[in-house]
């Protein structure tokens, strides 16, 4: 069995029609045919009904994941193949994200890093704004943002890391009481954000799409720079917040609780940004990692229990 009689079945069980599998492949019916008939009688099983529409048989459907996982296994040996062949030096600036608890950015580092050593990573750790002016300037090849870019004509972004975003209310508060918190219990609340100028998507995101469209007018009581002054102003009974998920895993203060929110919740998502006209083949290769990684099952969150809440307004796994 060759990998082409798996492609070529692979597109005929796609399309169930073998004139449009054929022009899929860029070839003539008549061998198609052929191909899928050798490919039976080497199995010894049919996997097409042939008639007025094709159908797959029992044989077929279980031949067609194991077909796609071949290939697909196929297709990354080539990949690994072709990145080892690449030669690539000069210099790699990424910006880092300076809050937040993420794996894909240290773990996307580290495997670009040992995959091509004569790159040299210079890491900048700063917020979303500032890394959006250093990629319009110049001076970042590429930087870890956080839910988009300002400028979709200069600037391309790739989403990589979804972030469930949780309420941080004092223990005491209301809010705090409360399993799952709907957006529209926040209206007269206020509320603690980052500054536009530090996070501006995620600023225009929870202001407009999350509170907007709750019809809830945002109270802005107090600008944190940092998740610590944030949880800190919460603590002190100044607002309540928006919190990363992973975060209040570990991020316990005393006097702060996390809530849900119910569903749909905010959903932050750290992504990928660089600038549209580079030709950098070091940025290429990094985009390759993160997509590989992105793709690919977390070993930290696989199996990760749900957070539940304890008694004194805390979160517990």
């Amino acid at each position: 069995m060759e990998l082409r009689h798996l492609r070529y079945f692979i597109a005929v069980a796609e399309e169930l029609h073998f004139g449009r599998a054929a022009e899929r492949l860029r070839i003539t019916q008549p061998p198609l045919s052929f191909q899928i008939q050798s490919l039976e009688r080497e199995l010894g099983v049919q996997l097409f009904v042939r008639g007025r529409r094709v159908q797959m048989t029992e044989a077929g459907r279980a031949l067609l994941a194991k077909a796609r996982e071949a290939i697909e296994a196929a297709d990354a040996a080539a990949r690994a193949a072709q990145r080892a062949s690449l030669t690539i030096n000069g210099r790699l600036r990424v910006g880092y994200p300076a809050a937040g608890v993420f794996e894909l950015p240290p773990l996307a580092l580290r495997t670009f890093q040992e995959r091509f050593p004569s790159v040299g990573v210079e890491t900048v750790v700063a917020a979303t704004g500032a890394h959006l002016e250093a990629l319009d300037a110049r001076e970042l090849d590429v930087a870890f943002v956080r839910i988009g870019v300002l400028d979709r004509e200069a600037m391309h972004f790739r989403a990589l890391q979804p972030e469930p975003l949780l309420l941080a209310v004092p223990t005491d508060h209301a809010l705090a009481r409360l399993p799952v918190v709907p957006v529209g219990r926040l209206a007269g609340e206020p509320i603690i954000l980052f500054p536009y100028g530090l996070e501006p998507l995620l600023y225009r995101y929870l202001v407009t799409d999350v509170l907007g469209r709750s019809r809830v007018a945002p109270s802005i009581a107090f600008e944190a720079t940092t998740l610590e002054s944030a949880c800190s102003a919460v603590a002190a009974r100044l607002g309540v917040a928006f919190v990363g998920e992973p975060l209040a895993r570990i991020f316990a203060i005393p006097g702060v609780a996390y809530r849900p929110f119910a569903p749909p919740p905010p959903l932050s998502n750290l992504g990928g940004a660089w600038r549209q006209d580079t030709t950098s083949s070091a940025v290429r290769c990094f985009l390759e990692v993160l997509d590989e990684l992105a793709e690919a099952p977390s070993p930290v969150l696989a199996g990760r229990p749900a957070l539940q809440l304890t008694a004194d307004g805390g979160m517990a796994t």
